[in-house]
């Protein structure tokens, strides 16, 4: 406690800054990953036509503290599934059905993704660095065709960790505790 003693209230709240920023950019850099399934999605009934998620992806509200890497897999390979902006969506509510001839606005070869298309293997899935806006999963039939089996299992693992502005703020913590800790200390030991 000797140490603690040679500081006075603006050495000893630097020294918390300090610690704080330290904390903080260790747990960013070593991150957290959480993994979950979704079961019983239904398959596509139609070729040539994407299907979209009635509600949106969850938000990454702390979006400017934590950057958020999702990665999505799916237990079939006779389906497609990727990531569309809203306006995506809203715009493919005007197309009329792919189900005769494909090309004609949204089915997979036509859609704008933000991650995913359909190309990527169920088994590699594909990863998409989280934004913020609003977001829906797309699903569709690969290779014009209509699946066997009517659900899907889509499984994700989000992994959690640093943005920019955490490792600016985490720096800035341990610089400005540093200071504090620096002109709080007792110059006469």
């Amino acid at each position: 406690m000797k140490m603690l003693d040679s500081f006075d209230s603006k050495g000893k709240a630097g020294l918390v800054l300090s610690v704080i920023g330290v904390l903080l950019l260790l747990a960013g850099t070593i991150g957290y990953t959480f993994s979950g399934v979704i079961e019983d999605v239904p398959t596509p009934n139609t070729p040539n036509q994407a299907f979209f998620a009635d509600e949106p992806l969850p938000k990454n509200i702390l979006s400017p503290l934590v950057a958020a890497e999702v990665t999505i897999t799916w237990d079939r390979d006779d389906v497609w599934m990727g990531i569309v902006h809203e306006d995506e969506k809203e715009r493919c509510k005007d197309v009329p059905s792919n189900y005769f001839s494909s090309g004609l606005g949204c089915d997979g070869a036509s859609l704008d993704f933000v991650a995913g298309n359909p190309s990527a293997t169920a088994t590699e899935g594909f990863t998409w660095e989280m934004e913020s806006g609003t977001y829906f999963a797309a699903l569709g039939a690969k290779e014009s065709g209509l699946p066997s089996g009517t659900a899907v299992v889509v499984s994700y693992d989000v992994h959690l960790g640093h943005s920019l502005l955490s490792v600016v703020l985490s720096f800035g913590g341990i610089v400005a505790g540093g200071v504090l800790i620096y002109y709080g200390r007792d110059p006469s030991l």
